[in-house]
This record gives structure tokens, sequence and C-alpha cells, in this order.
């Protein structure tokens, strides 16, 4: 197998194993979602990378605060259920 993509493989497992570790801890605290802030997607071209991977895993666009960090940083609110 190509280096490269045993690398990928291994950090693709990780990242999955790590979200399954996420939910079980938030269900066994009785949370019914997971919630995680970026700033928006558009303003900043790293900031579009982790909303993309946000996205990847499963979490969904909840709402946007304009102000809440400043008007250069909108927050871009994500939300995924752990049922």
């Amino acid at each position: 197998m190509n280096p490269c993509l045993n690398i990928i493989a291994r950090m693709v497992l990780n990242t999955l194993m790590e979200d399954m570790i996420a939910k079980n801890i938030a269900r066994e605290k009785g949370y019914s979602f997971l919630q995680v802030k970026t700033v928006q997607m558009g303003k900043y071209e790293d900031y579009d990378d982790t909303n993309r991977f946000y996205i990847s895993l499963g979490f969904q666009e909840f709402e946007m605060l304009p102000t809440l960090w400043d008007e250069a940083n909108p927050c871009q609110i994500y939300v995924m259920s752990v049922e």
C-alpha cells in the first residue's frame, strides 16, 4: 500500500473513532447533541476547510451569529445528534 494512503486511512479511522467516543460520552452524560463553533463558510479558506470537515462528520448548520466574535468573524454553529 502507498505510504501516503496508509497515513490517510489511519487519520480517517482515528477521526471516526474519536467521533464515536465523543458521541458515547455525550450520551452517557445525558446530552442529545454535540455542538461546534467556527467562522462562517466563505470568510477564510482555512475555516472553509474546517466547515467542510465538520459537515463530513455529520454536523449540520444550526445558527449563524454575525457579531458573537466580531463582524469580520461571524460565528457558525453546527450541531449533531448523538442519538
